[in-house]
């Protein structure tokens, strides 16, 4: 199996899972809704102080809505692979769609787009909405630790991640642990 092969299993591993949750959570909480869109304290540490909840609860239910979170049943299991992708050698040790962890060596200080990949691909102000779709297809977190990246792909494409992954290598990283 190749690496867009894996990342694909992953992905698609996760969302199932994710409509499963979706479709449990609105049978328990009728008046919820999936993938919410919240502004958080900066002390969370995200990327704007922007985060989108799996799902939140009506305001009915007890008087104020919460926020329930997926914790996924199953992750692809493989043994570590090695993939070069142009001048960036990344070692991939797991795929878990919903935090995934990236390691950057010889990052800059600033990754040049980011801010771009995040409006695209967190898209705040749900710009770009498919009505077709039964999920948003966006990812719900980033949060950037100087040469660390965790991002929790959500209902992402898999472009999402090839995106991120070679605007890394665009910004001079040499090497990348994907774990």
């Amino acid at each position: 199996m190749d690496f867009e092969e894996l990342i694909e299993l992953a992905r698609d591993s996760y969302v199932g899972q994710f409509a499963h949750f979706a479709d449990v959570q609105a049978k328990a909480h009728p008046g919820g809704v999936a993938e919410v869109k919240l502004e958080v304290s900066v002390e969370a540490g995200l990327y704007r102080s922007l985060y989108c909840a799996d799902y939140m609860t009506g305001p009915a239910e007890d008087g104020a809505p919460q926020i329930v979170e997926l914790s996924p049943d199953e992750e692809v299991a493989f043994d570590p692979i090695v993939v070069t992708l142009n001048e960036l050698e990344m070692t991939v040790e797991a795929l878990d769609w919903h935090e995934m962890n990236l390691s950057l060596t010889g990052a800059p200080e600033t990754l040049q787009g980011l801010e771009a990949w995040f409006e695209t691909w967190f898209d705040p102000e749900d710009r770009n909405v498919d009505l077709d779709s039964r999920f948003s297809g966006h990812i719900h977190s980033l949060l950037v630790d100087t040469d660390h990246l965790h991002v929790d792909f959500g209902t992402a494409p898999v472009q999402a991640l090839i995106d991120l992954l070679l605007l890394i290598e665009m910004n001079g990283c040499t090497a990348v642990r994907v774990f």
